[in-house]
């Protein structure tokens, strides 16, 4: 009764300021410590202000990501905005860091720009890459203008599942962005669409990959390309660039 009272915008700035209040304690743990990982308590802090439930296989996700993250010797490239957008910003602020954040979704991307100008984490560029087809798949409009092409880590939670080919078009369309050791954190890695496409990555690019969180979905994939090539883009990249005209 007491919710239905208060204005939603009220209710909003309410949310945003305890979201930035939780960033600055992340910030200031991440300043302070030898490894650079917030706490588990901060990331559930966190995630509750975001608004999302705290449930523990999203904790474990989180906490892998942020430990991805803080091992990174290089830029980072996110595949869909949230949470994980401002969490990546804080945690490789530090060491001079940068990620490239990409959204389709216009009125996500305009909101989630605007809290990112509000708690101050300036090291993320948030891209509005709407989706386009290629030569069998949808994927992120390749970004354009000046975007690193050494990505040490990639955090693959987007596209949207129903879109075609799913995430499948990471590979195709940013291995040549990649370093060659790069590694890709790829959530929701219980679901059979999942499991298809790391089969087909396995088979273009020659990746390993491991699975963690089976006994407890949503789980995730830490996926490793090869680099004993020096190379690990050999018949991805042809296949994107038919339809896409680059």
């Amino acid at each position: 009764m007491l919710r239905s009272l208060v204005p939603g915008r009220v209710r909003q700035l309410i949310r945003e300021t305890w979201f930035r209040r939780e960033l600055d304690r992340i910030r200031r743990e991440v300043q302070d410590r030898e490894d650079t990982m917030p706490s588990r308590e901060s990331l559930v802090a966190a995630s509750r202000a975001w608004g999302n439930p705290a449930w523990s296989a999203n904790l474990h996700y989180l906490v892998e990501m942020c430990q991805q993250a803080s091992k990174a010797q290089g830029p980072i490239l996110e595949c869909g905005s949230g949470l994980t957008t401002f969490l990546l910003g804080v945690v490789v602020a530090r060491r001079g860091l940068e990620v490239w954040s990409l959204e389709h979704d216009r009125a996500w991307h305009a909101r989630v720009h605007t809290w990112l100008r509000r708690a101050r984490v300036d090291n993320v560029h948030l891209r509005h890459a709407p989706l386009r087809a290629y030569d069998g798949f949808d994927w992120y409009e390749r970004p354009s203008g000046h975007v690193p092409h050494d990505f040490a880590l990639v955090i693959c939670d987007g596209p949207p599942s129903e879109t075609a080919g799913g995430r499948y078009g990471l590979l195709p369309v940013m291995a040549s962005w990649m370093a060659p050791d790069c590694v890709i954190l790829l959530d929701d890695a219980e679901r059979d669409s999942e499991m298809e496409l790391l089969r087909r990555w396995q088979e273009g690019w020659h990746v390993s990959f491991e699975r963690y969180g089976l006994d407890h979905p949503p789980a995730h994939a830490v996926v490793r390309l090869a680099t004993s090539s020096g190379s690990p883009r050999p018949d991805g990249e042809s296949e994107a660039h038919t339809r896409a005209g680059t």
